[in-house]
């Protein structure tokens, strides 16, 4: 029983290590360097929704 403990708390240790090391080495992530989504087929979407263009005038 003794030796399943150790075993238990040896993992969340290693867990808690390579969580400790990714955070503090990683770099922080801009999320406003990223580039634009696409339009299915058309290429990069415009700056504006399609909601926010001026309807035509027929």
């Amino acid at each position: 029983m003794r030796q399943r403990w150790i075993g238990v708390l040896v993992f969340w240790a290693a867990v808690l290590a390579l969580l400790w090391a990714d955070w503090h080495g990683s770099t922080p992530h801009d999320r406003f360097a990223e580039p634009p989504p696409l339009a299915l087929g058309h290429g990069p979407a415009a700056d504006a929704g399609h909601c926010s263009l001026a309807p035509s005038s027929r």
